[in-house]
């Protein structure tokens, strides 16, 4: 019996280190309801690099940041001068109004750095929480950050009554908070969808928190929700990825990140884990870079698998409305097709987020900046301000204003508008402008990069045909032709071509192909010709119906009436996120990703 049992002993030694011999060549990445998913070696090898090389960049940058100063101290790299960064941070004049942004970094370079923090400096840190008004922000992305931040310093400095703390509420009572608001958070989003979705700006600031708040939370449950929003989030963008860029419809893009999508922050997070552009050195990359989180390999899959096009549908939810609406959060619907050359990617139009939406465009592969492009309506409006934003209306506009310069001008490239609808199957778009006179301002533009291979049109005149009103541009490995529905002039800037049409009953029917679809470009053009397009302009009747390459048959009444072939679309039967490889249904709390053979299957119910 002895003998057996040494027997028995050595088989299981010996397994063991078999599996840490395993675990060593291909680490093992766990998932939700304890499955796991065998880390790729090539993949973790080159993700590993790009931290590496990441990590190499904060010993030469001269740039004060928490996340720098972290990777200084838990490296050891450069003590002195991590903890000198600190302190000057600390000492930052402007970080009370800079609070979300401080709050969850701070604590981040406090908990990595900690064993090479001075007691004396710990203590100088602990008190600015309570010397120091923390500001929380005003958007979905500010709340993100300011309650990660502010549960993993309730977590760390526990037992407080609430005069050591800015808020005047105890350690417990912070907790709480925090707690409570990033679970409800969590649970909005996974069951009608993000009021921030999917910017090329403010992706990365969601990510970043949850990074930090998994690393540290002290609370399994939370540490593991933490984590899986991680998956979630990383999920959403990789669907909508394609070589660097962040592609589709987007709540929030700055203009110079609408026009040039290569260079918008979320390339950063797309060259560390994807791997398909330059590098990209970015501070908030370094909160994954320092942890421990590792992307399962069925994300990076979704993010560079282009081999067959494919739609995918989602439904986000509009931020907070606080006026001129029954409804708090109306639903958002998404609409994207990708293949291995281009997006084409629309949102179902109006107001869907103030200021800076980003309701449809063309984003294409190309060696060349700009390579995008799309129409917009150049709105500026009280009650678009009055329904989001709790200042008094007379002055909401210059207020706006004096923060997002751009706002008021005409010539800007991100807004929403009342007055613009969408249609889109497949490769092909309608877009519906119906603006009324006297509102500011009067004209849609379009932006055609200068950067585009070609861009062949005829002037558009009331004798021309139908068929001769086509634009068409060469882009790389991407055909696209333009349909204008109104005549336009071209304004030359330094960066484009813009399309300005100042007709007040407006719009555009855009196809989009891969090069390798047809043997020539003028091909693509004489069979684009022959397609039949009809359009009715009359107040009482404004609609367009378009025949596709394909053969299917698009109509599209402004008053909101969408068929395909003869059936009607109906958005409501949009899922939270519907397509080959994301699947989630409404008010679900779960997330289900398939790539071939990989499944990965989120439960925020039962984390």
């Amino acid at each position: 019996m002895f003998l057996m049992t040494i027997t028995k002993s050595k088989i299981y030694l010996l397994l063991l280190l078999l599996v840490m011999i395993m675990e060593s060549m291909y680490p093992l990445t766990p998932l939700a309801g304890g499955k796991v998913l065998a880390q790729e070696g090539s993949i973790s090898k080159q993700y590993e690099q790009r931290c590496r090389q990441l990590l190499a960049y904060t010993d030469s940058t001269n740039e004060q940041n928490y996340f720098i100063a972290a990777a200084k101290l838990v490296r050891k790299t450069d003590i002195e001068a991590g903890l000198q960064m600190l302190e000057a941070l600390l000492d930052d004049p402007i970080a009370s109004a800079r609070g979300m942004f401080v709050i969850y970094e701070l604590m981040a370079a406090y908990l990595y750095g900690f064993d090479e923090i001075p007691p004396e400096l710990k203590r100088k840190i602990r008190d600015s929480f309570r010397t120091r008004p923390l500001y929380r922000g005003d958007t979905e992305n500010h709340w993100v950050m300011y309650y990660s931040g502010l549960y993993l310093a309730a977590q760390t400095w526990q037992g407080f009554d609430g005069e050591f703390w800015y808020t005047g509420k105890s350690s417990q009572e912070n907790f709480r908070e925090a707690e409570g608001w990033l679970n409800e958070w969590i649970k909005i989003t996974t069951t009608i969808g993000q009021g921030e979705f999917d910017s090329p700006t403010y992706h990365m600031v969601f990510l970043s928190p949850m990074l930090v708040l998994a690393q540290f939370s002290e609370d399994p449950v939370m540490k593991k929700k933490a984590k899986m929003m991680v998956h979630y989030l990383m999920a959403d963008f990789a669907v909508e990825h394609l070589q660097g860029m962040y592609c589709g419809a987007h709540s929030r893009d700055y203009p110079y990140d609408a026009i040039e999508p290569r260079k918008a922050p979320m390339t950063a997070w797309a060259w560390l884990y994807f791997g398909q552009t330059e590098p990209v050195m970015r501070t908030e990359i370094l909160a994954a870079a320092l942890s421990s989180y590792r992307m399962p390999d069925i994300i990076y899959h979704i993010a560079t698998d282009r081999s067959q096009p494919y739609v995918h549908t989602e439904t986000k939810r509009v931020r907070n409305i606080i006026r001129f609406n029954k409804e708090r959060n109306p639903p958002v619907y998404k609409y994207s097709y990708m293949t291995k050359n281009f997006c084409l990617g629309s949102m179902h139009g109006g107001i869907l987020q103030p200021i800076q939406q980003h309701a449809w465009d063309i984003t294409f592969v190309s060696d060349k900046p700009n390579n995008t492009l799309f129409t917009l309506h150049p709105s500026v409006s009280e009650r678009e301000l009055g329904m989001f934003f709790p200042e008094e209306m007379k002055f909401v506009v210059d207020e706006v204003a004096r923060f997002h310069t751009v706002y008021g001008k005409e010539d800007k490239w991100a807004s929403s508008s009342p007055h613009e609808k969408t249609f889109q199957h497949e490769n092909s778009l309608i877009v519906l402008y119906d603006i009324p006179k006297g509102v500011r301002f009067e004209h849609i533009d379009g932006f055609f990069s200068k950067d585009l291979d070609e861009r062949i049109y005829a002037p558009f005149t009331a004798e021309s045909t139908p068929n001769s009103r086509w634009i068409f541009c060469r882009a790389g490995e991407t055909y696209i032709a333009y349909y204008p529905l109104q005549p336009y002039e071209w304004i030359e800037e330094n960066n484009c071509w813009r399309l300005r049409s100042k007709f007040l009953r407006n719009g555009c029917v855009v196809e989009v192909v891969d090069a390798d679809a047809y043997p020539s470009f003028n091909e693509f053009q004489q069979k684009i010709k022959s397609n039949l397009i009809n359009v009715e302009l009359a107040e009482s009747n404004f609609e367009v119906s378009y025949t596709t390459l394909a053969g299917d048959q698009m109509s599209f009444n402004y008053r909101g009436q969408r068929t395909l072939n003869g059936n009607a679309i109906d958005f409501k039967s949009y899922k939270l996120f519907d397509g080959p490889f994301l699947k989630a249904g409404i008010a679900s709390g779960t997330l289900e990703m398939k790539y071939k053979e990989m499944r990965l299957f989120l439960d925020f119910n039962n984390p």
